[in-house]
């Protein structure tokens, strides 16, 4: 059974979640501790807005089930006591349910922001690390390539992640559209927080390439100057850096004026760029930029005001794009559990196939010679050779009866004699029968 035990921002807020949080040494712990002869799989999902355990549990009896749900929450919390409020806060998810909630968050469907882009790139850095740890299995391998599919499906056939959830970023292309060609503009950033850090990044992706980052902590301002291959200037120089400016964009959270009119008229005197059309834009509440500056006709002030229908115009899109981003989610979630629903068939003619993959690689190889060209061959030997039965039992399970008969059928019939004697691999089939995911 799969199972989903999830803190996210819906139904707790930051000082929950900064509880439940785990480090990455934690979860490596958690990893290393969590699998057992029924939890045979995991993988957590972890960002500032959610932390979320997916499992497998090898068993679909409710008493199995619930005990191996208790383990993992004390395996996260360490202890029983913070492993039961852990429960009693989480949201627990099971089947369907849990898969089609992975698959709407790597959609961005359940994001803070709708549509956020962000997203995909976290569900993949999780998966990974999964992976890497040897957390996740079969199931949690095609659950995750599954959701990462849905999410590039609605990034590429939908709007929902189309237009700008971001006022830097809103600001940077206003820019863009204002002056035309970056490539040969000055542009000033005065605030390293988030807000200036994504229009810094978003001039950069836009053709920026003479970047200058101004922040009262030169550290910060240091370090996003690397990021976006720009250059560090003190707080001191900023009134000089943004006359000698084509773009400044302010962001910080100051309560009074960093740029006001009389020492931006007098650097610009001073700089003999007078007269220079120059572009100020303000994302500070409250305002950072005098208006002041506005009395030289050559200075353009924008505010938030101005970049508001922007972002408004672009929230609209993306709920339009939400029923067709939900059908792709639907659809991919359908065609996981119809997956998931054949995995009896899959492993009842696991046992033959490998059999046959077996001779078929070593009769090719005898020919060929070439051991690489072998494998390719015999795995598609097998393959269609098995298609058919593989069918069969399929319908077999759509109409709810056992497989044991079928599976012994076709081990009778095409179970190598000697080299894999048939009643080891008849005993296999029906190891593999019995075991039925939910």
């Amino acid at each position: 059974m799969l199972i989903s035990i999830a803190i996210d921002f819906r139904h707790a807020d930051v000082a929950t979640r900064e509880r439940f949080h785990l480090s990455e040494e934690r979860l490596t712990q958690l990893y290393r501790s969590a699998r057992t002869d029924v939890v045979t799989e995991s993988a957590l999902i972890a960002t500032c807005n959610r932390t979320e355990l997916y499992a497998w549990i090898d068993a679909d009896d409710p008493v199995a089930v619930e005990r191996a749900v208790q383990r993992l929450a004390r395996r996260w919390m360490r202890t029983r006591a913070d492993g039961a409020e852990l429960l009693q806060t989480a949201t627990r998810r099971e089947g369907i349910e849990a898969a089609r909630h992975v698959v709407r968050i790597a959609s961005g469907l359940e994001s803070q922001v709708l549509g956020d882009g962000q997203i995909l790139g976290q569900l993949k850095a999780a998966y990974k690390r999964a992976s890497r740890g040897d957390a996740a299995g079969p199931v949690l391998h095609r659950l995750f390539e599954t959701a990462l599919r849905a999410g590039k499906r609605v990034q590429t056939e939908t709007s929902l992640t189309a237009g700008r959830n971001s006022v830097g970023a809103e600001a940077a292309i206003t820019a863009a559209q204002r002056f035309g060609n970056l490539a040969n503009a000055r542009c000033v950033i005065v605030g390293a927080g988030k807000t200036g850090a994504r229009a810094a990044k978003q001039l950069r992706k836009l053709g920026a390439r003479d970047l200058v980052i101004v922040n009262r902590s030169p550290e910060r301002a240091e370090e996003l100057a690397a990021f976006v291959q720009g250059r560090a200037a003190s707080w001191e120089s900023r009134h000089v850096e943004a006359a000698m400016g084509d773009v400044v964009i302010v962001a910080t959270g100051s309560e009074t004026p960093v740029i006001t009119a009389p020492a931006l008229q007098r650097a610009r005197e001073a700089c003999a760029s007078s007269g220079y059309a120059l572009l100020l834009m303000d994302l500070s509440l409250p305002r950072n930029i005098d208006p002041a500056v506005t009395a030289d006709p050559a200075i353009a002030l924008v505010d938030l005001d101005t970049l508001h229908q922007p972002l408004l115009d672009a929230e609209v899109l993306r709920r339009d794009a939400v029923p067709l981003a939900e059908g792709i989610c639907e659809s991919e979630t359908q065609a996981f559990m119809a997956w998931l629903a054949t995995a009896p068939a899959r492993d009842a003619i696991r046992p033959l196939r490998e059999a046959l993959e077996d001779v078929a690689r070593r009769e090719v190889a005898f020919h060929a010679k070439d051991a690489h060209v072998a494998e390719r061959a015999a795995s598609r030997i097998v393959a269609k050779l098995l298609a058919g039965p593989m069918a069969a039992l399929r319908r077999t399970l759509q109409r709810g009866e056992p497989l044991d008969a079928h599976a012994m059928m076709l081990f009778e019939m095409f179970a190598p004699t000697a080299e894999s004697p048939a009643r080891d691999l008849r005993a296999a089939a029906s190891t593999a029968t019995h075991r039925t995911p939910t």
